[in-house]
Order: structure tokens, then sequence, then C-alpha cells
């Protein structure tokens, strides 16, 4: 059985259109089948207006880079969503699962589909640099070793222990005709609930709200302007589109494209790092997601 790591390609990918679907260049093509972008966000991505968003009653200057940490109080339900500022070009993140010795499911397409109980063995964050490695039992498979990694800005915190029950859920799909190579994860604490560690390098957030437990995470477009203006066919420039992350308990946040933010919820404080979220118009390709989110005790 392969074992994926952080460095082969399979295993870890550094993490639609009027006439063509949404894409990233030089992989082949695909249809976007996000599954968690809501039908009010991501139905039509290709009308997507070239304004500035109104999620707040002030617009946000392309060069205030404060705006791309929001803190929300447990009561709030909105932290005022993101405008279309510059990348931060410390906002970077990269995501990969080794799967161990779990099945390979033949297909089309190869993938595997983890829903698991698992033992967090050791759980370490050099710098940003976080590695979780796990012990995770699901019907026929026990004790299977599989292990999480992210990179993220140096000051991103996780609070994963040694020793702690949690729930794995994890997905991974090899390269198929017009469909491109990726992953994701999200691991919570069993007896909370709460998002520990979650990540994406993938084409679509395809699954991710169905395991994200008090979270819900959503495709906004509109946040920048569309790169080629009313003539979006066939063109390499991606739009930068954003995710807005909501909590159960009510705070939301909207973040663009290569910004970060954090909201408190569950008695945690949530840090979202949007290091990629690129919608394409171009043929044969398709959109491009890296993203991780993190929490800690508030």
């Amino acid at each position: 059985m392969l074992s994926r790591t952080l460095l082969p390609l399979h295993a870890l990918v550094l993490v639609s259109a009027i006439l063509a679907p949404a894409c990233k260049p030089e992989e082949g093509a695909a249809t976007d089948t996000d599954a968690t972008d809501s039908a009010a966000t991501d139905t039509d991505a290709t009308a997507t207006a070239a304004t500035q968003p109104t999620t707040s009653e002030t617009d946000t200057a392309a060069t205030d880079t404060d705006t791309t940490d929001t803190v929300a109080s447990d009561t709030d339900t909105d932290t005022g969503g993101e405008a279309c500022v510059p990348r931060d070009p410390v906002v970077t993140a990269e995501v990969g699962i080794d799967f161990g010795a779990w099945p390979i499911i033949d297909g089309e397409q190869e993938t595997i589909a983890v829903a698991a109980a698992c033992t967090v063995q050791t759980a370490t964050n050099t710098d940003g640099k976080v590695e979780v490695a796990l012990l995770c039992s699901e019907g026929e498979q026990v004790d299977v070793a599989i292990t999480l990694f992210v990179t993220a800005p140096a000051d991103f915190a996780i609070d994963i222990q040694d020793g702690q029950t949690v729930a794995l859920d994890a997905y991974w799909q090899g390269e198929g005709h017009h469909v491109g190579e990726g992953e994701w994860f999200v691991l919570k604490a069993a007896d909370t609930g709460a998002v520990l560690l979650a990540g994406v390098a993938h084409d679509s957030n395809s699954g991710i709200n169905e395991v994200f437990g008090p979270l819900t995470v959503d495709a906004v477009e509109g946040m920048c302007p569309l790169p080629c203006g009313s003539e979006c066919f066939d063109t390499l420039d991606p739009e930068r589109i954003a995710f807005r992350f909501v909590h159960d308990e009510g705070p939301s946040i909207e973040l663009v494209d290569g910004t970060r933010g954090e909201f408190l919820a569950q008695g945690r404080k949530f840090d979202a790092v949007v290091s990629t979220a690129e919608k394409y118009y171009c043929l044969n390709c398709w959109s491009w997601y890296v993203w991780v989110i993190g929490s800690v005790p508030a």
C-alpha cells in the first residue's frame, strides 16, 4: 500500500464560468462540484459582479493590512467581511496527509476516504510547521498510522495533546480524467466536537461541511474585481475569491485569498488562514483552494 507524505504529488497538493468550468491552469479540465458552496454564492460564479462587497458600513481600504486579522466576540453574528485587500505575503499555508496503510478505493480515479476514531500519538508545532501523528480505527482498519501535516504562519497555534481522543475525517483523490489531485482533513475533539485543526488543498470544498461539526465554510465571489472584466472566457488570470467561516454560536468571518483572521466561539479562538482561493475562467483548468483553520482555548 502506498504511503502518502507531504512531499509526493499524490499525497500533498501545495495547498464555474460562462462557457467553461472554473479552472486551475496546466492541469486538465474539471467541473466545480463544490458541495459546500451555497446556492447564493456559487451557482453562477461567472456572473459575479466586479464591485466591492457590502458586508460592512464602511469600505476597507486596499492598503489597510490590519483588516486581515478580525476578532469577534462570542455574541457577534458577523465580524464584517474583508474587502479586496492585497495578499499578505506571510499568509501562506500547505496541507498534507500520509494515509499510511489505509486502503485505496479504485475507480475512475483513486480515492481514500477516512471517518475514524483516533488517538493522538504526538502533536508538534515548530514555528507553524505542524505534524500530528495518529492511530486510527474504522471498521476493519484498526490502529492504522495516519499523519497530518500543516504549514502555516509562524505564530499559528494548535491545542492538540498527546494521547487525546479525536475524530478524523479525511479525503484524498488522485488525478483522473479532467480531474485534479487534492486532499482535505478535519480533526475534532471526540468529547466536545470542537474543530482542532482542518486543512484543504483541493479544487473545491466538497464534503467539508458534512463533517465540519460546529463550523461551515462557503465560497464568496465578488470580493475582488474579475481580472477579465466582462470578457471572462479562456483567461489564465484567476479571480480572487473569499471564504466565509461561520460557527454555530454565531461568529463568522469572510477572508479573501491571501489573508487571515480570527474569531471566538465555543470558548475557543479560531485562527483561519486562506492561503489560496482562486477561481479560473480558462479552458481545461479548474479552481484551487488552500486554507487551514485551528483553534486554542480562548
